[in-house]
């Protein structure tokens, strides 16, 4: 029991030590955030100097704004991430358009055929389709500016711009006729969910009217994808859809969010997606049950050119056995990126800031010499094509494709998968509805494929380089005969042949053609060639 007589200890210096500690702290605090700036800016000291000897007595006249895109892209390669990049400001306008599938323009999908700008299809509600420009037109000007020779990218220059603006186009139509139509520029909000068909200016998702199985093709994963989807879905419950395709190929991805929101259209539990940053920290996003919610049998369609956002809703739902993985294997792309605006309008920086991890806990990077990456197909669900085999079937498939007023498309049989395979030409597509309908008759998924795992995506690498091979060896034949013609037709001077330089660029000797094959020892006699007079050499 403490002494209640007790004195209590006497205070001699009051409470000035407190702030005096504060103070003390906080100045030490200043002098070490101090030290760190300091060192933030030394390490710019280099850099500067560089920059200031070049400005100042390099022998040409600097481009500056190309050294400091070269500066930045320079930096970022030392990361070893190709998804971490600088958008300069230059290139903003075409980014956005690809994150947010929207742009300023006329609304239409375009190629260049012999040198010409060819209309494949005016889109849907575009000013393009309100002016009269049709699916096979050849724009043969574009505003008095000549498109013979002009690449895509320089007709699409052409073609955009500020919206409400008119641009003039002369275009060659089917049947030999010439028009010129004068577009009215506007908002282009491009659609990422597409059918197997065109449906008038929409699209055509039932597959299977029999059978009710339907067919959804998704481009891209943008901010209104989910809206797209929702309308799709809203289509095919009308018609009495009982099963889905998803078909996810050549989709390269998009934002996470949409991803997320497309395979919870499809699961009422379970895990989606999580994502972790460098030190392990990070969230996990699972599915919700909702009056939407399609639990229906579904196989979706993945090859190499499914990547981040289609892997993610084929790895969701595979994980949690709610589809059928039909193709190949997918990229592997299992990374964040976060799109930050730099400061005084300087461009946007796209950054690497996580990894997203299945259901299953595992990442889908392709990194280093790992035999495992991406989605793989289901067991018997592995059908591989090769890049000549899928440039065939989107060629076919265009053919149903753009907005046009023939009729001729009624002789389409996409409900049988023979007939896709002979007239699509595309076996994963005829294989997706074979299956389907099994499921769907006997309640058994059948095999339609081989097996998955690192033999099967060596085999599909194999075909893909034998086939590169046979490319380069058609060149090289046709490249042969040319030159045998020219050849025979005196083109080529009897003195042509090799000429030997040396590490300045200096002729120091020729080899004819007839002597082409003792090049190795010419070589040999010329390697000690004395100096050029006027040449200095390093000690």
């Amino acid at each position: 029991m403490p002494d209640p007589e007790r004195p209590r200890p006497i205070t001699r210096f009051g409470n000035w030590p407190v702030p005096v500690l504060c103070g003390l702290l906080a100045i030490q605090i200043l002098v070490t955030i101090g030290a760190g700036r300091r060192d933030d800016l030394a390490w710019f000291d280099p850099i500067v100097d560089v920059r200031a000897m070049v400005l100042e007595d390099f022998v040409g006249e600097p481009d500056t704004a190309k050294m400091q895109e070269a500066a930045i892209s320079g930096m970022l390669e030392t990361l070893d991430d190709p998804y971490t990049v600088w958008i300069p400001p230059r290139l903003e306008k075409d980014f956005d358009k690809q994150m947010r599938g929207s742009y300023v323009g006329i609304g239409a999908e375009i190629e260049v055929v012999d040198d010409r700008l060819r209309i494949i299809s005016p889109l849907e509600d575009s000013p393009s389709l309100d002016a009269g420009i049709r699916a096979g037109d050849v724009v043969l000007d574009i505003d008095e500016t000549d498109t013979l020779g002009l690449s895509s990218q320089e007709c699409i220059d052409l073609l955009i711009g500020v919206e409400g603006t008119p641009v003039t186009m002369l275009v060659r139509h089917l049947d030999g006729t010439e028009e010129s139509l004068t577009v009215i520029r506007r908002q282009i909000e491009t659609r990422s969910v597409k059918g197997i068909r065109r449906a008038g200016e929409g699209w055509d998702h039932m597959l299977d009217p029999n059978d009710g199985i339907g067919y959804i093709r998704l481009t891209q994963f943008t901010e209104r994808t989910i809206e797209e989807m929702r309308e799709a879905l809203d289509g095919l419950d009308a018609a009495g859809t009982k099963a889905i395709i998803l078909d996810l190929r050549f989709n390269g991805g998009g934002t996470l969010d949409g991803a997320i929101d497309v395979a919870d259209l499809f699961l009422d539990r379970g895990v989606i997606v999580s994502v972790r940053d460098r030190n392990g920290d990070g969230r996990k996003w699972t599915a919700t049950a909702d009056a939407d919610d399609h639990l229906i049998p579904i196989v979706v369609l993945v090859n190499d050119g499914s990547a981040s956002a289609s892997e993610i809703v084929a790895g969701a739902l595979q994980d949690n056995n709610r589809a059928k993985i039909l193709g190949e294997r997918s990229f592997g792309k299992g990374s964040v990126q976060e799109v930050r605006p730099l400061p005084g309008d300087r461009g946007t920086l796209k950054m690497t800031t996580a990894r997203y991890y299945l259901p299953n806990g595992r990442n889908l990077d392709r990194r280093g010499d790992d035999e495992i990456w991406g989605v793989d197909p289901d067991p018997g669900f592995v059908i591989d094509l090769d890049n000549a085999g899928y440039t065939r079937l989107v060629e076919n498939r265009r053919r149903y494709e753009p907005i046009t007023d023939e009729t001729d498309r009624l002789d389409a049989r996409f409900d049988d998968p023979t007939w896709i395979e002979q007239e699509i030409e595309d076996p994963q597509l005829a294989a997706a509805l074979r299956t389907l309908q099994s499921k769907l008759t006997t309640g058994e998924w059948l095999k339609v494929g081989g097996d998955p795992g690192s033999d099967a995506v060596l085999a599909s690498e194999l075909r893909d380089q034998i086939a590169y091979r046979t490319r380069l060896l058609d060149e090289l034949t046709k490249t042969t005969a040319r030159i045998a013609e020219l050849d025979e037709s005196g083109a080529v001077e009897a003195s042509a042949g090799f000429e030997i330089r040396d590490e300045r660029g200096n002729v120091i000797g020729r080899v004819p053609d007839t002597e082409a094959d003792r090049i190795g020892e010419l070589l040999a006699g010329t390697a000690k060639a004395e100096p050029r007079k006027g040449d200095v050499d390093e000690p």
